[in-house]
């Protein structure tokens, strides 16, 4: 999945593969794109200019593309017409450019670029982008899969030549990190071609009446329908919608392709030719009597959406193996959902989430299943997406019973429980083949040690796990020719902030661990807490009670004894606790104050007990909000808090504090300091 933000440091007045405005950066004077995945269009619906310079094949497919909702009320005739999402802003802004050849962009009066579009080896469409001018070149590869045979053909290419021979060195790779890990198994993935030979090889061994289902959920497996088509001398069915998309890659069909001259190398394969006064069909069709299908489910085909009998093989592609394990392919890389729609549980409402949670307890009876569904659906609360991936079971169970909407809740427990145990898959037979669309760590090494560039920003980073040991200069450092690596110099301040705040999160466990005894399961209630809240709120005995009560009682449903239905309420009390923490000491702090600093997050009452063993942490009543109302209300009986300790000598001074003044005397307050 990019994260990549458009953003050339080198260009600064371009932007590619992400479109939304940047309030911190000038609006851009051309853009860029390298490939229809949703993942690399973010944006781009809502842009009105400039102009966005791609391929020929990525126009076409990008001026045809629906969502979801609209394409399947179509499909069903709920919809008169179809709602087509780019259709309106990019048929003016989209501006197709040649493979292989060097094209000048004026940006600006005086101000130009010269651009080279190369294959990307990803899907049809994908390309890289070779950007010179003022003295300075990049290559962005958007996707990528850098197999030996690629890289060669990309070394041997005329225009990149001089990067590759040492004449000239690129500033800059900006490169598709989505597998870049020495760790295994990314380091190396089976090419291509062994992946379609392996899926060829067990195609054969069934009967010639069977039918084969190709799960193609995304752009990128036009080679694989070639070569099944090819290898069983038959066609493909495709729903209407994505054989509308394909058919339009043909220049028979578009009148601006034959006018421009712009080849689609995969039109002829896919969407057929003429030969003098013959038309030769491609590998695909519109027609269902036939024994390849890689049409999408819900589309109304007879024979997938009808296969009751379970008789449908199906062929699902993966991205490799490990010893007996197998590396799903769905979802990884970006581009999920772009052609085949999978149904997900939303989840970033916490008390559907408690309901739902109650709901598992009550209907599964199986306690260890119970308990997966459970971490499941934790999980999904913790996860940045808030999504629940569910394959297509819904689809299933809603064409079992007849019934598209309003689904009883009892089936989506019945998915849940499906997935987590495994039976989600398919009942059918499954074919899975090695087909990575994405490449391996050695293939990155290997077209990085090609080029030599100078430095090498990754495309695809996860910025809450990043440190050196995944940065550029040590997965990248001994190709590049020179010692830069820009971006690990951005990720060093992240990182070492959030290693000091786990360090200091660290300490505080282990203080709490040792003063309680060394009971780290049970939650916190100490008297000293109570005295506190006491002193910040007076009139508010009946909130301590309240307090403390729910810090013993609401608690995850995985904590030994506790309800599962309590589960929200203690998520938002979470949430209540982290607005209400007690801000850092501030930068200028010096030695001595950081040291009492430590000793006052240290304290028994402030710091938070350590985690259960189910990884939750459940924290001191000190901590909650001390008086109801707003966010304001609790800031303010936060700094009396904070006021009251450094009155009585507790903790930090008062010039630690920042603008806080002292009502003691002189004498008194610098005996304090002392």
């Amino acid at each position: 999945m990019s994260t990549f933000k458009g953003i050339i440091a080198e260009f600064p007045q371009i932007r590619i593969d992400y479109f939304r405005h940047q309030p911190e950066h000038k609006s851009p004077l051309a853009c860029f794109l390298s490939h229809v995945h949703s993942d690399h269009l973010v944006g781009l619906e809502s842009l009105r200019a400039p102009f966005v310079y791609c391929s020929a094949a990525t126009r076409e497919l990008l001026l045809r593309l629906e969502k979801y909702h609209y394409r399947m009320n179509f499909a069903r005739g709920i919809l008169e017409s179809r709602t087509v999402t780019y259709d309106r802003s990019m048929r003016r802004l989209a501006k197709p450019l040649p493979l292989d050849t060097p094209t000048i962009i004026e940006l600006s009066p005086g101000n130009t670029i010269r651009v080279t579009l190369l294959d990307a080896n990803h899907c049809v469409g994908a390309v890289m982008f070779l950007i010179e001018g003022n003295g300075k070149a990049v290559l962005y590869t958007g996707d990528i899969r850098a197999e030996t045979w690629w890289v060669n053909s990309i070394v041997q290419n005329p225009v990149i030549l001089p990067y590759t021979c040492g004449s000239r060195r690129l500033d800059c790779i900006y490169l598709d990190t989505t597998f870049a890990t020495k760790s295994s198994p990314y380091r190396e993935f089976p090419s291509k071609a062994d992946g379609i030979r392996e899926l060829l090889e067990k195609v054969a061994k069934y009967p010639d009446d069977t039918i084969f289902y190709f799960h193609s959920w995304t752009f990128g497996y036009e080679n694989v329908w070639i070569a099944l088509s090819a290898f069983l001398n038959a066609h493909i069915h495709l729903d209407r919608y994505r054989y509308g998309i394909y058919k339009a890659l043909s220049s028979l069909k578009t009148k601006q392709l034959r006018e421009s001259g712009h080849d689609i190398r995969e039109a002829p394969a896919l969407c057929g030719y003429m030969n003098g006064n013959h038309f030769h069909p491609g590998c695909l069709t519109s027609d269902t009597n036939v024994r390849l299908h890689s049409c999408e489910r819900g589309a109304g085909c007879p024979v997938v959406d009808h296969d009751t009998a379970a008789k449908v093989v199906h062929i699902m592609p993966i991205i490799t193996r490990t010893g007996d394990a197998e590396i799903a392919e769905i979802g990884a890389g970006g581009g999920q959902g772009d052609l085949d729609q999978k149904d997900e549980l939303e989840t970033a409402d916490v008390g559907d989430v408690g309901k739902l949670i109650t709901l598992c307890a009550e209907k599964i009876e199986d306690q260890e299943l119970l308990s997966k569904v459970l971490a499941v659906l934790q999980h999904s609360l913790n996860d940045k997406s808030g999504m629940i991936d569910l394959g297509q079971g819904l689809q299933k169970e809603s064409e079992s019973q007849q019934a598209q909407d309003n689904l009883p809740v009892q089936a989506l427990v019945s998915v849940l429980s499906e997935q987590v145990t495994g039976h989600a898959e398919y009942r059918n037979e499954t074919i899975r083949f090695p087909y990575s669309r994405h490449s391996s760590y050695s293939e990155l090494c290997t077209l990085v040690d090609a080029l030599k560039p100078k430095d090498v920003y990754p495309c695809t980073v996860d910025e809450d796990t990043w440190t050196p040991e995944v940065g550029m200069r040590s997965l990248f450092g001994s190709y590049c020719s020179a010692d830069i690596f820009r971006h690990d110099a951005e990720m060093m301040d992240t990182y070492e902030s959030r290693m000091e705040r786990e360090a200091r999160g660290k300490r505080e466990a282990d203080t709490q661990t040792t003063e309680d005894g060394g009971d780290a399961a049970s939650p916190v209630t100490s008297k000293k807490a109570r005295e506190v809240e006491q002193v910040l709120c007076p009139e508010q005995d009946e909130l301590v009670e309240e307090t403390v009560f729910v810090e013993e009682t609401a608690t995850p449903s995985c904590w030994p004894g506790r309800n599962p239905s309590n589960f929200s309420a203690f998520t938002e009390i979470s949430e209540m606790q982290d607005k209400a923490d007690i801000p850092e000491v501030p930068p200028q702090a010096s030695t001595e104050t950081n040291r009492i600093a430590d000793s006052y997050s240290s304290d028994p009452v402030l710091a938070a007990p350590p985690a259960t063993d189910c990884g939750h942490a459940p924290r001191s009543p000190a901590r909650l909000p001390s008086c109801p109302g707003s966010y304001d209300s609790k800031k303010r009986s936060k700094n009396k808090f904070i006021a009251y300790n450094a009155a009585m000598g507790i903790g930090l001074s008062w010039s630690d504090l920042g603008g806080l003044v002292s009502t003691r005397k002189e004498p008194e307050q610098e005996e304090l300091e002392l």
